[in-house]
């Protein structure tokens, strides 16, 4: 481990190598160039006939035709017009992505992918030996894992972007420091601050003193870059620990820092506690660096800032709003009530819940999109109430007054059913509860309403019995040792503790394995452009497995996951456990919004269905923050 220096304050700046401006010189007509340029036409004319018919270094053939086993069809180039898409979930065929700021960062302009499915393999075709073992035709056993390219020999073109040569690819993983993290195998582990560490060179030998997060990123360094194609380069884990006060001028000055000393190609940010995460994001996207994380709760504007370099797992706002309002069209607005304790069998009335909280401007946008597309399939909203904070388990800067006065409201208007498009807040429930008033509940997963393990344990239970969720978080299975993640790593770690792996390792899975698909898909010319290609030449697939998303790409959209679960509280699971309860999710099946089926709220959804096991870590507050530090 090495210590960074003091913070760098050094302004955010644009490299320059990635701003490259064309001005276009004056043309002159072609029949006065050709009159006064003879000799000239003819020389061209012949080296355009030199270039058709013999070999060129332009239009090499494929070094190993026969394994370019990649991820989806080619994309079309950015001079040809994509062929027109099926519809919003069919097969797709896309471009380059285009947004309001222009094509954004270059790099990696090269081919794109092919739809080519291998059979299973273990040796390369071609007398080559196999550099990787397929599984099934994918990459690794992850279901989400591209088809596999069993081998790559051939030319990588080097350095194609920056933190990109021939033989490495360098990845920032930003944590916050100066936490105390308790759970694992060896305890309390408090991490460090200011601290960096390279994974593959001056600190490649573990230390007996090591935080588990260093432990486990070992682990994942080996596994991706065994199991994932990286056309002949290994990709070097450099990790960050930030300092302990989370102010945007100290995200800033880490970002500056770490982009000196590991110049990264890409950042995977497991930053949740200090705030201001934003200020590091947007420093290390002005460098050009790619960032990939969860970005939970962000609208498509927030990705457009900076075309091709900011890739999210969870969907954007207007596609979860798209999904959530589906749900409502659907399953709702025709039907009468199903899952209330009141109102069984009655029309529905609707009441809308939202929050005013300036914090969460993104879900009053969700709102705004959520109520004007229920409306447009018929709904009437007959009453509306809004909370003034979100994200907060108890929050007592507030008397409940305000939660009272809603559901005093809403019951006197014969409101059924209630709509609530995000923003936890625990008062609600308990003032329903207070004047025996027991409505139905649509809340829209926002990574605080749909997980578990003690976020609804502050919900009056009476009531919450009739909360339904919908949720785009993958399925954790109550045996931690069917997780996805937790196999993957048992992989190349076997002996690493259970409580380690699942409580810390799987902390990072989705953004590493988002990256590594995107290094694969972009073929050996690696670069945000040709990433860019290959994600959004990604073809629409369902889910088959409740733990793995429907991950594609829409055209201008960088989010991963594009179906939902549909879940029903139920406060008598898990008995005994000290956070009983859980969210049962309709038959352990995902659904893209076309394939939500009919039938009323509960028409899919049994007593026997399995958790749905999320849970969101410590990202709720479990009361205020100190004032001090707001």
């Amino acid at each position: 481990m090495a210590d960074l220096p003091e913070n760098d304050t050094t302004e955010d700046v644009v490299d320059p190598d990635l701003e490259l401006e064309f001005d276009d010189e004056d043309e002159l007509e072609s029949s006065t160039w050709a009159l006064r340029y003879p000799p000239l036409v003819s020389m061209l004319a012949g080296l355009l006939i030199a270039i058709l018919v013999m070999p060129s270094a332009l239009n090499l053939p494929q070094n190993n035709p026969t394994q370019t086993l990649e991820f989806a069809p080619v994309p079309p180039e950015d001079s040809d017009d994509p062929p027109p898409p099926d519809g919003n979930f069919d097969q797709l065929g896309l471009g380059s992505s285009e947004s309001l700021s222009g094509d954004g960062a270059l790099g990696g302009d090269g081919p794109g992918t092919t739809t080519t499915l291998p059979p299973p393999v273990e040796k390369g075709q071609g007398g080559n030996v196999s550099q990787f073992r397929c599984v099934e035709g994918r990459q690794t056993e992850d279901p989400l894992a591209p088809p596999c390219v069993a081998f790559f020999d051939g030319d990588n073109f080097g350095e194609t972007y920056q933190g990109v040569n021939a033989e490495e690819v360098n990845l920032l993983v930003y944590i916050d420091g100066g936490v105390g993290d308790t759970g694992s195998s060896r305890g309390r582990e408090a991490r460090p601050t200011r601290a960096f560490f390279d994974l593959a060179g001056a600190d490649a030998n573990p230390e007996p003193d090591e935080h588990v997060y260093i432990r486990v990123l070992r682990g994942w360094q080996e596994y991706f870059n065994t199991r994932y194609q990286t056309y002949g380069r290994f990709v070097r884990f450099y990790v960050y620990f930030s300092p302990s006060d989370g102010t945007a001028e100290s995200r800033r000055a880490d970002a500056a820092d770490v982009f000196k000393r590991a110049n990264p190609f890409a950042t995977v940010v497991g930053a949740e506690f200090h705030g201001n995460i934003d200020a590091y994001t947007d420093s290390m996207l002005k460098r050009g660096v790619l960032n990939f994380g969860d970005y939970l709760g962000q609208d498509a504007s927030f990705y457009e800032r900076f075309p091709k370099l900011l890739w999210g797992f969870s969907p954007s706002l207007e596609i979860q709003s798209q999904q959530y309002s589906s749900v409502l069209c659907k399953k709702y607005q025709p039907f009468p009530v199903d899952h209330s304790g009141d109102y069984q069998g009655e029309p529905r009335k609707f009441g809308l819940l939202y929050t005013t909280d300036s914090g969460f401007k993104g879900l009053q946008k969700f709102k705004d999109s959520v109520v004007q597309r229920f409306k447009a399939c018929g709904g009437v909203i007959s009453e509306e109430a809004t909370f003034p904070t979100a994200g907060i388990a108890v929050d007592n800067r507030q008397t409940p007054q305000y939660a009272l006065d809603a559901m005093t409201k809403f019951q006197n208007a014969g409101i059924t059913t209630i709509i609530w498009p995000g923003g936890y807040e625990s008062k609600f429930s308990k003032a329903a509860a207070q004047i025996g008033y027991y409505p139905e509940w649509i809340l829209a997963g926002d990574g605080d309403l749909d997980a578990e393990y003690g976020n609804q344990v502050n919900q009056d239970q009476t009531v919450w019995q009739y909360a339904v969720t919908t949720s785009n978080q993958p399925f954790v299975p109550d045996d931690v040792t069917r997780r996805i993640c937790f196999q993957a790593y048992r992989t190349v770690k076997p002996d690493e503790p259970r409580q380690d792996v699942n409580g810390y390792a799987c902390d990072f899975y989705e953004g590493l394995r988002q990256l590594f698909i995107g290094i694969q898909v972009a073929g050996p010319r690696l670069g945000p452009t040709s990433i860019d290609k290959g994600f959004h030449a990604i073809p629409a697939i369902r889910s088959q497995d409740p733990q793995v998303p429907a991950c594609f790409y829409l055209p201008g959209d960088y989010t991963c996951v594009k179906d939902l679960v549909l879940g029903r509280w139920d406060p008598a699971a898990r008995p005994g456990a000290s956070d009983p309860g859980c969210w049962r999710f309709a038959g352990g099946t995902r659904y893209l919004p076309e394939d939500i089926p009919g039938g009323n709220a509960t028409a899919q959804m049994s007593p026997g269905d399995p958790c749905l096991g999320y849970d969101n870590g410590f990202r709720l507050n479990a009361a205020p923050p100190d004032a001090g530090v707001l």
